[in-house]
Formats: structure tokens, sequence, C-alpha cells
């Protein structure tokens, strides 16, 4: 798994002109969860029922888990039928949504990021959840994810997937080089790193992209963007040390293997290619390797502790009929609920959305006998996401170019970090 989970860095597509004004009611045709597209019918079925589409992009078991939810749910609502329109990638997803939008055919609920989404609040396009959700599910909610869902103090999407990163490492291969426990520290990764590259196995998997430098950069004390989101805020020694904490990995110690931009991290440690990981809680569902021996430890900390999440919210289309709105508050307030949010953590590895769930009998005794599980929780109180800003994507993704280009040793580490502070602020600017 990576920052994004399948797949590279979604380019940036530009929302029509048409998105700003009102979009028109949207109706889906009905299909099923391995449908792809979104074509106007009735949006109430001949038994009476009402249908809402959910375009999202849940893989293999995940979807899996996501129909069974849905099941459940639709059990318990007998007038109301989700439409679960299956879009293989966030990439896709994203390129779904715009299209929809453009066509005056948005779904009625959709999982997005938080650039699209940023994107889509301020054209106007979103339903402030707040609004409907009662004020005890909306104050009950973690901390982090409810305001990376809220703009101006307003509620505009739930969480959903979400997750953390921490530390996966290989408890054989850990063995084999003499650790005895895990690293806390950046000094303690980079020499575990070295000890085990040394007994046989790469010591730990890395992409050198964008999302990898800014776990780094919060860790030494930096941030992204000054507090008016103009402008690139890394071009300092916190990015320094970030940028060439990668660079000592990869080509000085030559402790770390550099894992494509397409593929994912959870693959190669699923494969033993590396002994260490840091990745995302999803990761765990994909990890299933029955000779991989392997545990879980919160990330190490560099100048301070900070931990990425990641994953998707769920938004409400302000286009969708009254009847539609009304039934898909329900069915996000099903998926948000506690006993719905703590089966989604147990089955996929993704993290519960609800305080109450972390201290609720079940989920404790879950932990208890999975802790892998159980580690990222606690790591919450040092979590941050990255900013939301749409214009940032293609400012991303050429300093992720020019991070390839200084671990690939073609370029030096302080022009390496110029070029990236040069194209955030480019992108940001032509914005």
């Amino acid at each position: 798994m990576n920052r994004k989970h399948w797949g590279t860095i979604a380019a940036t597509i530009t929302l029509a002109s048409t998105l700003v004004v009102g979009c028109g009611t949207t109706s889906n045709t009905t299909t099923n969860n391995t449908s792809s597209g979104g074509n106007s019918s009735s949006p109430t079925t001949s038994s009476g029922k009402t249908t809402i589409t959910f375009y999202e992009a849940m893989p293999g078991e995940l979807g899996k888990e996501l129909k069974t939810l849905t099941q459940k749910f639709e059990a318990n609502h007998p007038s109301i039928h989700v439409d679960l329109i299956y879009n293989g990638s966030y990439s896709t997803q994203e390129q779904k949504l715009t299209a929809a939008l453009a066509a005056h055919d948005a779904p009625t609920i959709a999982q997005v990021e938080e650039t699209w989404e940023s994107k889509y609040f301020q054209n106007g396009l979103l339903t402030e959840l707040g609004k409907y959700l009662p004020q005890s599910t909306v104050q009950d909610l973690i901390p982090i994810w409810r305001k990376d869902s809220s703009y101006n103090g307003k509620l505009v999407s739930v969480p959903f997937n979400k997750s953390a990163y921490v530390l996966y490492y290989n408890t054989s291969d850990f063995k084999k080089a003499g650790i005895k426990k895990p690293p806390t520290t950046w000094s303690q990764l980079e020499s575990d790193a070295i000890k085990l590259t040394k007994s046989g196995v790469p010591g730990i998997g890395m992409q050198a992209n964008y999302y990898q430098f800014e776990m780094f950069l919060h860790q030494a004390g930096g941030k992204d963007l000054n507090s008016s989101n103009t402008k690139a805020a890394f071009g300092g020694s916190a990015g320094k040390t970030a940028l060439n904490f990668m660079y000592q990995l990869a080509d000085v110690d030559k402790a770390a293997k550099i894992v494509s931009e397409n593929g994912y991290l959870s693959n190669g440690f699923n494969t033993n290619e590396y002994a260490m990981d840091l990745d995302t809680t999803a990761a765990l569902s994909f990890i299933n390797n029955p000779s991989i021996h392997f545990k879980v430890a919160p990330l190490p900390r560099g100048t301070q502790a900070a931990v990425p999440t990641a994953g998707t919210n769920i938004v409400l289309f302000k286009s969708a009929t009254p009847a539609q709105k009304k039934a898909a508050i329900r069915y996000l307030a099903f998926l948000i609920s506690k006993k719905t949010t703590i089966e989604w953590a147990e089955k996929t590895g993704y993290l519960p959305v609800r305080e109450s769930a972390l201290t609720d009998p079940t989920w404790i005794s879950y932990t208890a006998s999975h802790p892998d599980e159980g580690v990222a929780p606690k790591e919450l109180k040092h979590a941050f996401y990255s900013p939301r800003v749409a214009a940032l994507e293609s400012g991303m993704t050429e300093a992720t170019t020019q991070i390839g280009n200084c671990i690939s040793m073609h370029q030096s580490v302080s022009v390496t970090l110029q070029k990236m502070v040069q194209a955030i602020n480019e992108a940001l600017q032509n914005g």
C-alpha cells in the first residue's frame, strides 16, 4: 500500500466551468457492485424504494465488506436501495466524478479525497452534513477526522476508510540481524536498516515520492505550506533534514529498497523484499503470506512524533432529490455508527472513526487478541493530514519527480529542495 493506496498520485482534473452552476437532479441506473457508470433513470423504483447511488473505490475484500454492510443496512431499511458503483481506483474515481458532475449526472454520494472535496465545496456542490446528523454523532468523530471533514466549522463529509501510518517489521529478519525490538527514533531506524541489510535483506522499503518526504518533514518539525496556503514552507532546515534522511537511507547507507510509484509497499513486504515498511494500517488486509512473520509498531519519531493519515471521506451532493438526501443521511449514519465502524475496522484494517468505538468493549476485546490493530489508534494524538488544496496536486507530482532525481543521485539535496519549493509555489500560483 502507499499514501494513495492504489497507484500513483492522481493528476488534478480541473472541474469544468459548468460545475460552478447548480447541478440538475441526478438519478443513476441501478447497477451491481462491478458497475462503472451512472446513466440516468428514476431515483425511485416501481416498488416505491428510494435508490441512492454511491461511487466507491473499494477493491477485493474491502469491496466485499462494503457490500456486506450495505446489505445489512438495506435489510433494516427496506424502502432504500444503495447502488454501489465501483470505479476501480481513486484516480478513476476522480475522473468519473468529474465527468458525472460536468454532465449534471452526479451520484448521490461518493468517496472523495480531501483535495477533490475542497474543490467541490468551493463550487457549492456539497450538502452540509452537520445540519442533518445528530450533534452527538458529529462530536464523537475522532477529532483529526472531524477537522478534516469540516470547512469554516461546517461538517461537509464523513470519514470512512481512514487509516494512519505505522511501522511494519519482519520479526524473523529482526531475529536474524540480532535486533530485539523495533526502532522508535530515526537514528534507530537507520541503524536497524543497516544491520538488516548486512544480514541479507534490504532494511526498509521506501517510495521516492512527496508523501514519504512529507512524513519525514513533519517528523522533522516542518510543514507543507504557510498559514495562508499560498507558498511552500519546507525550504528551510526541516525540509533539508527530511530529504537528506531519505537520501541517507537509500544512497549512503544503501539500506533502503526504492519501490516504484506504481507499486504497493505492502506487496514487497509481503514477499520479504525488505524487512521494514512505513505504511498505513490498511496494508494489514494485503499482507497475507503465511511464511511472513511480522508485527506492527508506532512510527519512529524524528524531532517530534508525526503520523500521516490517509483514506477518504464520503460526501453528499446537493443535486440529490430530497428523498435521496434523506435516505443517504440514514446510510451515512449507519456507516459511521459505532457498531458498523468497529466491524469495518475489524474486517479491513482501517480504523474506527468514532471516539466511543475506541473505548467500546468489542473493540478493546478485538485489539487484545489482535494487537497489531491496536497500535495506530494510540498514535492519533500525533496525526496530521495533507493540505486540502486542489492546486497542490500538480506541484506534488513535480516534487516527486525531483525527489526521484535526488534519490537516483542525479541531483543534490539542496538543488532538489529548491526545485520542489519552486514546483509547489508555481502550482499554487497557477491554481
